[in-house]
């Protein structure tokens, strides 16, 4: 082991003495930036909310909840139309067991307080027992009589939890909102501070149309009424409740559960437990208006009169405006028996608007730091392997480059070709000049041959002769003077036909003419008096055409 690590160090001592090529380093100063690009890019993608969308997380969140919540509702509002028939159904018993003892009909209780008193204490301990069973914050059950002389209100018995702290109702002291005061003191129960002895008709909306079916064949078996505020106090509340029907099948009156706003809070509040900013409402529409309750985080905020709740459905968020604060959900629809409401998961626009900001500014914060990071980087690398090679280019170019310093090896490669070049063109120089001496020579030693030949032809031709060749010249005609300087040239007899398309013949007679005005006998001849021309003259002049 220690063997190789001594292998793998001396390897990269021997890496690092040699330098590191330019390729690599233009690979890491290229990979920088490449890597710089690919943040940026992921960072775009994140603030236009495609990779990482605080809208999506929303939806997606608050859709999950809003569809646990609706369950949620559901099952408690199933629970409250079950207690509810069994309700009724115990209270048609005990009201009839009640009248047949007394040997009295329902139409007897009208104006009977007397009787009305003797209901009550026989059904007191169905609505007390009831109310502690279910989970609702009240019990109360009215019949369509009343003990007053006047047909403007409901007889019957209104029990309801006061001081609630938590929805777990045992142990919480009860008061009697409705009914007779002397049940609440045989009972050792308190009057609510509001206690009235019935309800007025008319404050109900939902209970006056149960009242006014006359048989429970074409009554709903329960339902779920909007939001009121409960006469006389600060509390607003809705109702899970059913009709209470006769042997005939006839509606007697109404009863059923009271959930306030208090109690719903309770109730509720575990049910969005994802984040304390989400909040569950129930409302339903009255009119062109929607009313219903709402459990917050902080508190519970009652939703009932007009303009105060305003509901606009749209995508990807419903928009909620709750007591002038905006608000952003998803709302989803559900019964209790004929009863249509309902119900959304919703969060404060100024809280979605914060997340979505706070998003934006990590994201704007990390991208200008690998922004910083990237060109930190790139500046380094430039600084330390691109800034070196740029300076020894100059250094070549000026010739004050040391070989020995250099640590790229590239350059160390380029040096050594050019090197080498020069060295080749160098000896290409000198055999060329060595050829050109050479050259040189040959052509002096043909020039003085040809010096002594063209004396001695001189001494060979009489001074005579050349005079009146050179004399003559001039009369020979344009074509003959063709022939003459092609002769000149080197021109055989074959070429000079070919090139001037004469036959043979005709050649032959251009010659004569030649040889007769010149003085000569022979093409030898000639040839010897065209030298001595040439030498007299340009060695590239010919006879002016």
């Amino acid at each position: 082991m220690t063997y190789r690590f001594s292998q793998i160090k001396a390897i990269w001592q021997a890496e690092k003495k040699q330098g590191i090529s330019l390729r690599k380093k233009l690979f890491l100063y290229f990979t920088s930036l490449i890597c710089g690009f690919l943040a940026v890019v992921i960072i775009i993608l994140n603030v236009a909310g495609i990779l990482n969308p605080t809208e999506k997380t929303f939806e997606r969140l608050i859709s999950a909840q809003s569809e646990a919540s609706l369950s949620y509702i559901k099952h408690n509002t199933s629970t409250l139309s079950a207690n509810a028939i069994s309700f009724s159904q115990k209270l048609s018993t005990d009201i009839k067991k009640t009248l047949s003892i007394n040997s009295l009909s329902f139409d007897d209780l009208k104006h009977n307080p007397s009787a009305l008193k003797t209901v009550q204490e026989n059904t007191f301990n169905t609505a007390y027992t009831y109310m502690q069973l279910t989970p609702a914050s009240g019990a109360f059950y009215y019949l369509n009589t009343s003990a007053k002389n006047e047909d403007n209100s409901y007889s019957g018995l209104y029990l309801k939890f006061k001081n609630l702290s938590n929805e777990n109702t045992i142990n919480t002291d009860v008061s009697m909102y409705h009914g007779f005061a002397s049940i609440a003191r045989e009972n050792d129960i308190a009057l609510n501070s509001t206690w009235t002895l019935e309800t007025d008709r008319g404050v109900f909306n939902e209970i006056d149309q149960m009242m006014n079916v006359k048989n429970t064949t074409t009554a709903k078996q329960s339902t779920m009424t909007s939001l009121y505020q409960l006469p006389g106090t600060w509390e607003h509340a809705f109702f899970v409740c059913t009709p209470i029907e006769n042997d005939k099948k006839e509606i007697i009156g109404v009863c059923g559960f009271e959930i306030n706003s208090l109690y719903f809070k309770y109730i509720y509040k575990n049910s969005v437990s994802d984040t304390e900013h989400m909040i569950l409402t129930i409302f339903n529409e009255k009119g062109s208006a929607y009313s219903g309750i709402i459990s917050e985080y902080a508190a519970t905020s009652i939703i009932s009169a007009e303009g105060n709740f305003k509901y606009i459905q749209n995508s990807p968020f419903d928009l909620f405006r709750i007591n002038q604060e905006k608000y952003i959900g998803k709302t989803k629809k559900f019964s209790v028996g004929g009863s249509k409401h309902y119900t959304a998961v919703i969060i404060p626009y100024s809280y979605y608007s914060y997340s979505e900001n706070k998003t934006n500014l990590v994201i704007f914060v990390i991208f200008i730091i690998i922004t910083l990071s990237a060109i930190g980087c790139c500046s380094i690398l430039s600084r330390h392997y691109i800034n070196p090679i740029i300076n020894n280019i100059e250094n070549l170019k000026q010739g004050t480059i040391n070989k020995e310093n250099l640590r790229i090896p590239e350059i160390v490669d380029l040096l050594d070709f050019l090197e080498q070049n020069d060295r080749n063109h160098e000896k290409e120089l000198h055999e060329l000049e060595r050829q050109k001496q050479l050259a040189e020579q040959e052509a002096s030693r043909i020039q003085a041959e040809l010096d002594r030949i063209v004396d001695k032809r001189k001494k060979e031709l009489s001074t005579e002769n050349i005079t009146h060749f050179m004399e003559n010249l001039i009369t020979l005609t344009p074509r003959e003077k063709e022939v003459f300087n092609l002769y000149l040239k080197g021109y055989s007899g074959k070429e000079i036909i070919n090139k001037l398309g004469f036959s043979n013949n005709a050649l032959k007679y251009h010659n004569k003419n030649i040889y007769a005005k010149l003085g000569v006998t022979s093409r030898k001849e000639l040839m010897q008096y065209a030298i001595i021309l040439k030498q007299k003259q340009s060695k590239n002049t010919l006879i002016e055409m």
